[in-house]
């Protein structure tokens, strides 16, 4: 063990009695939840939850995407808290809607899903009753990030694990990453492994199944993220990746390990700037940006972002507009030849639901 491994150990056991106090009060919520003494409401039409035990950066926006995707042919509403938004209170996405007032990632499911209903909403008990009283409402409504807020009772809920930091390994904050208990992956019809090698191997997933699913979940997928071709900010054109590029990276993600093992395939010298996750972007990190693009060696060059990213951005078009700004589109892959497989389990889940 490296003494930098050794010093975080450390940390972590100065910080185990915070953490302990921390799971108590999440135990204690809990019980309060489960013996009925806080109320949780069901709703006559499917909810599907995508959520996780841990802070940030297991692949949400990704798995939303993938079941707007499978659903498109079905009246389906979305509905996320809208983090670092400027507005309150429940809101539907429309033409006049920007990042700023739903948030990045429910932006970006308006970009894509222009004819979903795309909502946020900090009271998710008030934005469902909200979103079902227009005739017709949808048919489905999948519950962003919503897997800590009990007050909803949903039908299914997909449980997210990172395959580089598997709850079953994990602790409470502050101590590790965890803001809910191991135990409350019961709650889940369906766990999700997500940003897997692409070459994991079958005795890794066995390995893996097995521990997870002495938490409750039988089903269990596994998956991870596929890199499409950059296309441009500015006009959309694709990039030419057919040639050695020198790339800055540059996002406001909360766990890039996957992004940057993926740019350093295409760049093995590549540098970055790294934002805190959902960052608002100002004219100052522009010229950061700038400044940072100009250190690049000669030769082609390209400065690389997320989609969710790409959404704070447009705004600074006309200042970035004479730079080779690219975006880097993803997809959510189901391992295993096992894709069928997932997508049946989800639309019988929807099929089947008594109202």
């Amino acid at each position: 063990m490296s003494s930098a491994n050794r010093k975080k150990k450390f940390w972590q056991y100065l910080l185990l009695p915070f953490a302990w106090l921390y799971g108590g009060v999440i135990y204690l919520r809990h019980f309060l939840f489960d013996s009925g003494l806080l109320p949780s409401q069901s709703f006559a039409i499917p909810v599907i939850c995508v959520g996780n035990l841990s802070t940030g950066g297991t692949g949400k926006t990704p798995t939303v995407l993938y079941l707007l995707n499978l659903l498109k042919n079905k009246r389906v509403a979305t509905l996320s808290r809208g983090y670092k938004r400027k507005t309150k209170g429940f809101l539907i996405a429309d033409a006049t809607t920007g990042a700023d007032r739903i948030g990045d990632e429910p932006f970006l499911f308006y970009q894509k899903f222009p004819d979903a209903v795309i909502s946020v909403g900090e009271d998710r008990t008030s934005a469902i009753r909200q979103l079902l009283e227009p005739t017709p409402g949808p048919e489905v409504i999948l519950l962003d990030d919503g897997y800590q807020h009990r007050k909803v009772k949903p039908g299914f809920s997909i449980l997210l694990t990172d395959f580089n930091d598997l709850f079953t390994e994990d602790f409470f904050l502050p101590a590790g990453h965890l803001r809910d208990s191991r135990t409350a992956a019961r709650r889940a019809q369906m766990i999700l492994v997500t940003k897997c090698p692409r070459q994991i191997s079958l005795a890794d997933k066995e390995k893996i199944t097995g521990e997870l699913i002495k938490y409750g979940p039988k089903i269990v997928f596994f998956s991870n993220i596929s890199y499409q071709t950059p296309y441009c900010l500015k006009d959309g054109h694709l990039a030419k990746m057919d040639q050695p590029l020198h790339i800055l990276l540059v996002h406001g993600i909360a766990r890039a390990k996957t992004l940057r093992a993926y740019t350093k395939e295409l760049d093995p010298d590549f540098m970055e700037i790294a934002f805190e996750d959902h960052h608002n972007y100002t004219k100052a990190d522009m010229e950061r940006i700038r400044a940072n693009f100009q250190k690049l060696p000669s030769g082609a060059k390209m400065i690389l972002t997320t989609e969710k990213d790409s959404v704070k951005l447009v705004p600074f078009k006309q200042q970035l507009e004479d730079l080779p700004f690219y975006i880097l589109p993803i997809e959510l892959d189901i391992l295993f030849r096992q894709k069928e497989d997932f997508d049946q389990t989800i639309l019988r889940y929807i099929n089947n639901h008594k109202k």
